[in-house]
């Protein structure tokens, strides 16, 4: 039995139709190649050759599925820290600035700074603030802004934020007081590389940045308040904490207030009246003596002599003396008007008259308002 290559070539010859036939043992049948399993090299090296393309043609898509998720990981935190700080302005009504920015948000979250102010690849998040942007309550105001109780004058166009990073590599020294470098970046095209000298110098690519717009204007709503009383100014308050201020007899004032805001409405003596969220754009009228969103008579100008001499006596600033029995303007006033209506029905009675007196109604009720009147006149004085 034959048990190896050696052994068939020897005994086994090439027939011209590729076969095999006996030879005789002693003739010289010639050189005889067989192959009997296994790769050539050139086939590994192919092999290997299709296997390292396949291997490149998948880490690179692995690497692009990575650098993805990553892009996606930082646009949702830059989204998350961007409405984390809107919902901690409307709460807290205070605007941060560039400085602290990132330790008012971190504080709300509960989480360490650095968690703010860098990404998962360790570069730097910042956030911008439009050099003209002016909130406050005059014209040159900045942040921080703590809202007070006059609000703010009215945001304009530049009432406007940035946050932005970048995954593959840290940013470029940006300028806080430079207009054009906050402009370049509000202003580009998506995966794109903002335009300027600053940004000529980075090599990384635009795809790789994450930038987010935040438009301040819209955390504010306009409150215009009208006083359509000619005597009296118009309290009101805003939130808890602030002062009662006032806007002025037959004056009109408007001020903005960020969402969510509690706006107090006030009596001329400066009890309270009611309170208000402010949600969107709104105005009050204050007439009357009272707040509210309508008219209810017009302006009190027009309730005559006898309507102005009222007027006055209330808006009259209250006795610096110590009153008998909580007597007030306006209790002399509800006195004043239930006399003259007890005496309009004793009138309408023609004044009857003559013995007993006391026994006539009409006239027990004008002289019981008569009475009522003096006392409560009467209080007021020292």
């Amino acid at each position: 039995m034959l048990k190896n290559c050696s052994e068939i070539n020897s005994t086994l010859t090439p027939t011209p139709r590729g076969g095999t036939r006996p030879i005789e043992i002693g003739a010289n049948p010639g050189p005889v190649r067989r192959r009997c399993g296994g790769f050539t090299v050139i086939e590994i090296i192919g092999v290997l050759c299709v296997m390292a393309i396949l291997a490149g043609i998948v880490a690179v898509n692995a690497l692009n599925s990575i650098k993805a998720k990553r892009r996606e990981a930082e646009g949702t935190g830059m989204t998350s820290i961007a409405s984390t700080l809107k919902t901690t302005i409307l709460r807290t009504k205070y605007i941060p600035a560039q400085t602290n920015w990132a330790q008012v948000t971190a504080s709300y979250l509960a989480m360490p700074v650095n968690k703010i102010t860098t990404t998962e690849a360790g570069f730097t998040r910042l956030l911008l603030v439009d050099p003209a942007l002016r909130l406050g309550t005059s014209s040159t105001s900045v942040l921080p802004y703590t809202q007070g109780v006059g609000g703010t004058v009215q945001p304009t166009t530049n009432a406007r934020v940035i946050l932005i990073s970048s995954l593959s590599g840290q940013l470029p020294t940006l300028d806080p007081t430079n207009t054009a470098v906050f402009s370049n970046v509000w202003n580009v095209a998506a995966d794109g590389v903002p335009a300027g000298d600053v940004w000529a110098a980075w090599a990384n690519k635009g795809k790789d940045l994450r930038i987010i717009r935040m438009d301040l204007r819209n955390l504010f709503s306009r409150v215009v308040l009208e006083n359509l009383d000619f005597y009296k100014a118009a309290p009101f308050s805003v939130e808890t904490t602030n002062t009662l201020t006032s806007v002025p007899a037959g004056a009109r004032r408007e001020l903005w207030l960020l969402n969510s805001t509690v706006f107090n409405f006030h009596f001329t003596d400066g009890t309270m009246q009611g309170r208000e969220y402010i949600v969107e754009d709104v105005s009050y009228t204050y007439e009357n003596g009272r707040w509210g969103r309508f008219l209810w008579y017009g302006p009190n100008r027009h309730n005559g002599w006898f309507g102005e001499m009222v007027d006055k006596f209330l808006a009259a600033p209250k006795p610096d003396w110590d009153t008998r029995r909580f007597a007030s303007q306006m209790w002399t006033i509800e006195a004043m008007y239930v006399f003259l209506w007890n005496f309009g029905q004793w009138s309408l009675d023609s004044f009857p008259s003559g013995p007993p007196w006391p026994h006539t109604p009409a006239y027990e009720l004008e002289a019981a308002g008569a009475q009522s009147l003096i006392s409560c006149s009467g209080d007021l004085l020292p």
